[in-house]
Order: C-alpha cells, then sequence, then structure tokens
C-alpha cells in the first residue's frame, strides 16, 4: 500500500530534505525487489581485480584514492551489508569531497540505454548488470544501442528460471562464464505467460512465476566481460568518471516507491527489501550518486531537469546502506565474432541480391525484384561455410548472371554460381588451390561480359588473381601482382573503370595506399604506385567507384579516422586528392565504401564513432562533398561496415548489421524526401547475431 502523500511530505521537510513525491496511482503494485549481498570471499577476489586493474591501467595518481588496506576494508563493509541491510542510514565507506570531478554522469555520452522494467519479479541483478555491459560494449568497443536480455541472464544462466533474488557478485560471474545474449534472442515478456501468473496464486502481491525459453542461435549473439571489479570510497567516483557505470545494492523502504525526484534520502515506511541498480554517476554539489532503475520509465514520475524522473533517480550519499557493500565494475568487453559487413549485387534492373554468413557461419542469399516490397530467403548455397570474420562478394558478369565468392573455413578460395533455369545453386567449387590470409576476403570483378577476375591476399601478405571467361575449363591462375606486402586485416578492392581496364587498391604494411593497374597490351601488371602520401587506419581497407568510363575516385579511413577522398580521369599526370570528406568521422575497424547511381554521381556511407549510418554524396556543380545525413536512425553492430548497391539508375540501397545482429536494408530514390526506415531484411541474423 503506498504511503499517505501528505504525510510523506511533511516528514520530508521535517528531516529537512527536498525530494519530490509522486502520488502513487491507484493500484499499482510495487515492483520487484532481488539484491542479495554477495559472499565475502567473492568480495574479497573482485577487490584484488580492481587493485590490478588500477595498477595496470589507471594513471598513476588514482593510487591516492585507495585505502592503503582497500581489499581488508571491502571483506569488512561485505560483512556489515549482510548484517545492515535494512538500515537505513549506515554509512560504510562513504566518499568525501575532492580527489574525482565533482560531479559525472554518463548519460552526456550517450551510452546509457533505455529505462526498462523488471516488473513484478526479482530480477533487478540482472537487469543492472545487463545494462552495466551494454553500455561498456558503447565505451570500449563503440557497440552502441545495444540491447541485451535480461531474460538470458536471470533465467538461463546458474541463477535458474524463478523469480528469485541474486547477487552482483553471481551475476557477472556469469557474464564472465558464459556471456549474455542480445535482447532479440530472448527478450524478456517471453520467459512468462502471456499474461502472468503468479507464483503465488493466494498472494497478490507475490512475484511472477518465469520459465527459462527456448533461445535461438545464443551462441552466435553473446557478449562477454574479461572480468568484473569491487570498488569503494572515492575509488568508485575515480573509476565512474574515467572507466564506466558501476551497479550496486541498497535497501528499499516504502517511501522510495512514491520517489517523484530529486535527492532520495529514506524518512518513513518499511523496508521492503534490497534493490540493484545501475550507478551512472555522482555529484559532490549535491551530495549523490546518480542511478538508473529497472521500474519503467513512469517511476520517478516525468523527466525534471535536474536529472531525475522517467526512470532515473538521486540517492543521498550513505543512505540505505548504499555504501555498505562496494560497488561492482566490468571491463574487457568480448565482442561476437562477427562478419565485417553484408554485401549485394544488382544482377539486373530492379534485382537485388544479398548474401551474408549466418549464425552457422553458413553461405545465405535473400532476393527481391520487379514488384516485390519485401526481400525473400534466407538460402543457403550449397552448404558453403565461410572462415570468421569475412565476407562473401557476388558478381553479375552478364544479366541475371551471379557468381559468388569465399573463403572457406581452411581459408581455401570458393566460388558458386547461378542463372537463369538452374533451380539451385552450383557449386562450391575450390579455385586453383588458393588460400587466403586470416581476416581478408575475396573481391570480384567483371571486366566485361562474361570475364572474371578476383583478388585475394594470400598467406603470405602479398596480392593474388584468378581469372575465368568463356571457353575456360577451370579457373586460372593465382599470379602473384607485384611484391607489396599488404597490412593486416585488410583486403583487396578491384574495378574496372572501362571495358577490360582493371585498377586494384590496397593498403600496404607502411599503412599507405597503394594501386596497380591492368589492360589489354599488358604482358603484367603495372605499379604498385603510392597514392599521394595517403595512410590508412588499421584494419580498414580502400573501396574504388568508376562514375564513368576511365574516372576513378577512392575512399579510406585514414590514421585519424577521418574519411578521405582521392581522384583520376585521364589527362592527370598523377592522382588528386587526399581531400577529406566533410569532416567525417568513421568507427575504429570499418571502411567506407559507396556506388555511382547514375553517370557522376557518387553515394558513400560510413559507420560513425556512435555507430550510427552516415551518408554523403557529390554530383556535377557541388563545390564540394554534401552530408554527412544520418540515415534513418540506423546503428551498425560493431566493427561492421555498410554496403550499398544501386538496382536502378538513381536508386540506393543499403544493406548493414544491426546491433542485434539483425541484417537490415534503407532505400532511396528520386522523390522521397528522406530515406526509408531500415527494416530486417527476410529475418536474416549475420554471423556473431
Amino acid at each position: 500500500m503506498a504511503l499517505d502523500t501528505t504525510l510523506l511530505k511533511q516528514a520530508i521537510t521535517q528531516a529537512g530534505h527536498q525530494w519530490r513525491v509522486r502520488a502513487v496511482p491507484a493500484g499499482e503494485r510495487p515492483r520487484g525487489l532481488g539484491w542479495e549481498p554477495s559472499d565475502a570471499g567473492k568480495i574479497q577476489r573482485a577487490s584484488l581485480v580492481a587493485e590490478s586493474l588500477m595498477r595496470q591501467r589507471f594513471p598513476a595518481q588514482f593510487a591516492r584514492y585507495f585505502s592503503a588496506n582497500l581489499s581488508t576494508n571491502i571483506a569488512n563493509t561485505a560483512a556489515s551489508s549482510a548484517a545492515t541491510a535494512n538500515t537505513a542510514n549506515a554509512v560504510s565507506n562513504a566518499p568525501s569531497a575532492g580527489a574525482p570531478p565533482t560531479s559525472f554522469d554518463w548519460r552526456d555520452h550517450g551510452v546509457i540505454g533505455p529505462v526498462t522494467d523488471q516488473a513484478y519479479c526479482g530480477s533487478c541483478v540482472s537487469f543492472a548488470t545487463a545494462g552495466m555491459t551494454a553500455a561498456m560494449a558503447a565505451i570500449e568497443r563503440g557497440a552502441m544501442n545495444l540491447n541485451l536480455s535480461e531474460a538470458d541472464q536471470h533465467f538461463a544462466s546458474s541463477h535458474g528460471p524463478n523469480c528469485g533474488g541474486w547477487n552482483n557478485d553471481a551475476a557477472l560471474g556469469q557474464i564472465k562464464a558464459r556471456g549474455i545474449a542480445t535482447e532479440s534472442t530472448f527478450p524478456y515478456m517471453s520467459a512468462f505467460d502471456n499474461p502472468p501468473q503468479l507464483a503465488n496464486p493466494a498472494d497478490p502481491n507475490s512475484l511472477w512465476a518465469a520459465h527459462n525459453r527456448a533461445e535461438m542461435d545464443r551462441a552466435f549473439r553473446t557478449y562477454s566481460i574479461s572480468d568484473y571489479s569491487a570498488w569503494t570510497g572515492d575509488s568508485r567516483k575515480a573509476y565512474l568518471s574515467s572507466v564506466g557505470p558501476m551497479v550496486c545494492g541498497f535497501a528499499v523502504y516504502e517511501d522510495f516507491d512514491s520517489y517523484g525526484g530529486g535527492v532520495y534520502h529514506h524518512v518513513s515506511g518499511k523496508f521492503r527489501g534490497g534493490h540493484a541498480v545501475m550507478v551512472i554517476g555522482y555529484s559532490d554539489v549535491d551530495q549523490c550518486w546518480i542511478c538508473r532503475n529497472s521500474w519503467g520509465t513512469g517511476f520517478g514520475g516525468p523527466a525534471d531537469p535536474d536529472g531525475t524522473g522517467a526512470g532515473f533517480f538521486k540517492i543521498g550519499y550513505g543512505q540505505c546502506n548504499i555504501d555498505s557493500e562496494p560497488f561492482y565494475g566490468c571491463h574487457g568487453i568480448i565482442m561476437p565474432a562477427t562478419t565485417s559487413m553484408v554485401t549485394g549485387v544488382s544482377r539486373n534492373l530492379n534485382k537485388l541480391d544479398v548474401f551474408t554468413p549466418g549464425t552457422n557461419r553458413g553461405t545465405y542469399t535473400a532476393a527481391m525484384e520487379g514488384a516485390e516490397t519485401s526481400f525473400r530467403g534466407w538460402w543457403q548455397v550449397q552448404g558453403g561455410v565461410v572462415a570468421p570474420g569475412t565476407f562473401m562478394h557476388a558478381v553479375s558478369r552478364s544479366p541475371d548472371k551471379l557468381d559468388l565468392f569465399c573463403v572457406g573455413t581452411d581459408h581455401g578460395t570458393y566460388t558458386a554460381a547461378w542463372q537463369p533455369g538452374d533451380t539451385s545453386w552450383r557449386g562450391w567449387w575450390r579455385i586453383q588451390g588458393g588460400v587466403a590470409a586470416p581476416g581478408t576476403s575475396i573481391h570480384a570483378v567483371s571486366r566485361s561480359a562474361d570475364h572474371l577476375d578476383i583478388f585475394c591476399v594470400g598467406t603470405d601478405g602479398h596480392v593474388y588473381t584468378a581469372a575465368w571467361q568463356p571457353g575456360d575449363t577451370s579457373w586460372r591462375g593465382w599470379w602473384k601482382i607485384g611484391d607489396l606486402k599488404v597490412a593486416p586485416n585488410t583486403s583487396v578492392f578491384a574495378v574496372s573503370r572501362s571495358k577490360d581496364k582493371l585498377d586494384i587498391f590496397a593498403v600496404g604494411a607502411d599503412m599507405g595506399i597503394y594501386t596497380a593497374a591492368w589492360e589489354p597490351g599488358f604482358t603484367s601488371w603495372h605499379g604498385w604506385w603510392r597514392v599521394q602520401g595517403g595512410v590508412a587506419a588499421p584494419n580498414s581497407s580502400v573501396y574504388a567507384i568508376s562514375r564513368s568510363p576511365d574516372k576513378l575516385d577512392i575512399f579510406c579511413v585514414g590514421s585519424d579516422h577521418g574519411i578521405y577522398t582521392a581522384a583520376w580521369e585521364p589527362g592527370f599526370t598523377s592522382w588528386h586528392g587526399w581531400w577529406r570528406i566533410q569532416g567525417g568521422v568513421a568507427a575504429p575497424n570499418t571502411s567506407v565504401f559507396g556506388v555511382s547511381r547514375s553517370a557522376n554521381k557518387l553515394d558513400i556511407f560510413a559507420v560513425g564513432t556512435d555507430h550510427g549510418i552516415y551518408t554523403a554524396a557529390w554530383e556535377p556543380g557541388f563545390t564540394s562533398w554534401h552530408g554527412w545525413w544520418r540515415v534513418a536512425s540506423g546503428t551498425a553492430a560493431a566493427d561492421t561496415s555498410v554496403f550499398a548497391v544501386s538496382r536502378a539508375p538513381d536508386q540506393l540501397d543499403i544493406f548493414a548489421i544491426g546491433t542485434d545482429h539483425n541484417v537490415i536494408n534503407s532505400h532511396w530514390q528520386p522523390g522521397l524526401t528522406s530515406w526509408k526506415p531500415w527494416m530486417p531484411v527476410a529475418g536474416g541474423i549475420a554471423e556473431g547475431g
């Protein structure tokens, strides 16, 4: 039962506090709790990790925030936590003002996900630890807007399928040991009957009954942590302001249910139980911790300029035993293995085919053509299996004919083919015993009708090519192209700028950008030439577009992660550029890809440092590039790039891997005022998803 609002306001005033009261709607049940104190021995272990982390990763000045007997203090506070969980104002190791910044809030950095709702289940520990892990994935790996499954964490782990409580140490231990899957793998509400049933039907205030539902492809959508650590005193503020958010537990009293904003201090009401939340900051001015709750956006009333409400709250230092048990942090986010991108091709006017390795690393394709408004598929291509971290690439060598290439798990080079009349794909055939370097893919180009040239990086780091044309009974090659040594984890990209002319581009071991060329009359490849002193970022490749016959534009992510272009056309004695494109900055481990949607029009696409998907454009009459514009609020998975296809003049389709590893597509054509919303492609899930 909610406390009397008038009496509660009087008690707050009499105690000299100023937090606001929310009138609890009639019939609203108190949300679930479920935090339990951690075992003292386990806290001791986590505290030693904190000391090690401080020495290895933090600036030397952080040492001043640590007690000389930090481990002993943590063990003592753990023991007191169990004994005083229902003591409102016990202060143990409460922070003192000074040393770290006077205030900090991770919401200002865009890494805190939306407020969630555990409803009537004691799963608060799982909500807090899942939220912290997602935030650390954004901070450490740029995986923005990641939504992790509290149901996977709570019901499918060692905790088991029930709504009972848990402790922060054990929960983080499970994320370290088994990882945590994405929300789309195991949605929270799918753990309950519809409508949810009470665990004890005779008690209207009992928790919900929960189940462990089947998870789809969990192993390929799992994020884990290298370790977790326990922190006390001012070291918590140093950690919060320099590393990331944390999780904590505290005692909940009846007046907390009526919280409506401001800095909470307990004044009245009975003890309800222990509760875990994510700590996202602090304020020495207000003498409080700043937290994200898991009771929905209605908790705390509407969002207020003071940063409280809509699911967020502030709680005074030392209140409700919040400082008795250490706060926990986690670090070393381990991402799912992922393909670098989804690729596509237009085999004829308004016909699109897309390709991605699936969660089993199988080779999959989906298609859309004509008046169809959605993709069909995914069909597996002949049981093919793709090497980790590589993409599949297809080319249309003449109308409606498709040739697909991939690096197999044995790092061999393989191809499959489809053409009208085929009832299924043909292949996979091994291409001349070729073996590709780890982390590299095959790129293909058709330099004239039914002629194919492919390029890859060999295990010796050099560039190789093979070719096929009508009349050949097998592929010819592999031939080594010059002596250029290629940077690790980069691929070679090619373009045919006019009939039977080939230009290829690679990032050298010195991170310089190089090109080589072949055309009829050459007895061997010419090059490698360095393109204007350009330097590429690690793990990024150079992509080329021919926007009209014999004109070349290339794009790369520079060593400063800026996005750059250079150009060549007949009459130039050397390449022109590099020009920076509108101040764009790309996420680590990504490349820029683009397309010429009609003669002399260029559109390029990149993943920004916030993992948003952005585009810029150039066409005749422009004095500079236009953009960057965000494409329909799209967000890409970490370490993935965006691929573009033009299926008809001036029409654009782009493909990406979302943060939940769904394969997604957006479209633009003349007449549209903005890009169409991102849509899943036939329910496909990419490797790592």
